[in-house]
């Protein structure tokens, strides 16, 4: 038992399962300790729009600690002993562990983005040089100062016009609704601000979206992938179905060292799997998902995506009988009953374990998720929402419209602005809304 008698619950992951679960957990009756390298909660679907400057970075997450009485551990988790039920975090700033007991373990850990092994991407991804991935805080800030900087080396006097359409050639990779999104956000960063700042520059910008799959927006019905397909098309973004990048290689070679040229001005080449190549400034590489390190170490069951096998309980495989270990989110999948890896998902997963675990810990009636539908904001007043497939989607669903234009982009908006945790950020946003709208983005570099 814990501190007066409650029992110790450790939370792994502060993303959509594991704060939604935090935030509902009665600490009356638990010691409840969330463990996480990131000391806030994201609220991604806006992510997108942070790159750019359309919203600020701290008004899109919540800090951990104002979680009421909520032990927070700014660490990893690097092993864990599940029958002597202790956990092995080492902090993130000295790399010092520490041993955590609890009675209850709840895995949150989610994905990270997958590369597939292609050649070049990984490595200069780490470089933070020219490939950048979209799924945290730090991405975005990396990517908005890398998309500045290439601006203003591009307006340097003297640069040649060779080297002008190299840096501002901007290739995105995948074809979710994030990659949608980040691409919409661009174009609306070129049509409202860069046309104003680096008016001599829009000529040479050049946007590729480019997805292995053969369509845009897979899991939108299809009036709505061919309506965003328009979109683009209209905006002159060149958009590649079924090519995939099969690696990037660096235009004068590979060093000897096999790692990223020293000279900046040496630009990557993307090679495509139709055997075309493109020279660029900015990749944004968000075209998958796959385990992260600690799922892979624990020794539990696994899907061969790595995922980490549960009941239709959120109960770990193995684990069923004591109640004792769980898992919710992208890093967690039921064998019979697959649901996607997003964020409705694991929220709901993260309040429903805590409903188990509040009542006493034995569950009764198994996890049923409820989805809301699919919404993407696709920039300018346009936006898509699906609501085809609203309910249970292996019961009753419901078939609500779907809705295309204005109208999708307003309840894209609307909708994320009030799911807000705290009423500052519900304040926040709309008012960073107003202001990118009549007084343009932030085009500092800092």
């Amino acid at each position: 038992m814990g501190t007066a008698g409650r029992a110790p619950v450790l939370i792994l992951g502060s993303g959509w399962g594991g704060f939604s679960l935090a935030r509902r957990l009665d600490k009356s009756k638990f010691e409840t300790t969330l463990v996480s390298p990131a000391n806030h909660f994201l609220f991604t679907p806006l992510l997108p729009s942070t790159t750019v400057g359309t919203l600020e970075f701290r008004c899109i997450q919540e800090p951990v600690r104002t979680i009421p009485h909520l032990r927070y551990v700014q660490a990893k988790a690097t092993r864990i002993d599940l029958a002597s039920r202790t956990a092995v975090v080492r902090d993130i700033f000295k790399g010092r562990e520490h041993e955590l007991r609890f009675d209850k373990l709840v895995l949150a850990v989610g994905c990270k983005t997958a590369t597939f092994g292609t050649p070049g991407v990984d490595e200069r991804e780490r470089a933070g040089r020219h490939v950048f991935f979209l799924k945290h805080l730090y991405h975005a800030r990396a990517i908005r100062n890398r998309l500045l900087e290439l601006f203003e080396r591009a307006d340097a006097p003297g640069v040649e016009p060779e080297l002008r359409r190299r840096l501002l050639t901007f290739v995105v990779v995948g074809g979710g609704p994030t990659s949608c999104e980040f691409t919409s956000e661009l174009f609306d960063f070129l049509r409202q601000d860069v046309s104003r700042w680096y008016p001599d520059l829009v000529r040479d910008v050049r946007v590729t979206l480019v997805e292995a799959g053969p369509v845009l927006l897979g899991p939108f019905h299809k009036s709505l992938r061919e309506y965003a397909m328009s979109i683009f098309e209209r905006r002159e973004v060149d958009v590649r179905l079924g090519v995939s990048v099969k690696a990037v290689r660096s235009r004068g070679g590979v060093p000897a060292d096999g790692g990223v040229p020293a000279d900046d001005d040496d630009s990557p080449v993307a090679v495509l799997s139709d055997g075309s190549e493109m020279e660029f400034g900015l990749m944004v590489w968000s075209a998958g998902l796959r385990a992260v390190r600690l799922t892979e170490s624990l020794g539990l069951p696994r899907a061969p995506s790595g995922r980490v096998l549960v009941d239709a309980y959120c109960r770990v495989r193995g684990h069923e009988a004591r109640n004792d270990v769980f898992a919710i989110g992208d890093c967690a999948v039921h064998d019979e009953r697959q649901l996607a890896q997003i964020a409705q998902v694991a929220s709901q997963q993260g309040a429903y374990v805590a409903r188990v675990l509040n009542a006493g810990g034995e569950p009764r009636d198994a996890f049923r998720f409820f989805s809301l539908g699919a919404m993407v904001s696709l920039g300018d007043f346009a936006g898509a929402y699906d609501g085809t497939h609203v309910g249970d989607p292996h019961g009753k669903e419901l078939r609500l419209p779907r809705v295309s234009g204005p109208l999708a982009w307003l309840m894209w908006r609307g909708g994320y602005a009030a799911r807000q945790v705290s009423f500052a950020n519900m304040m926040l946003i709309p008012m960073h809304w107003f202001k990118s709208f009549f007084f343009g983005r932030d085009i500092s570099r800092f």
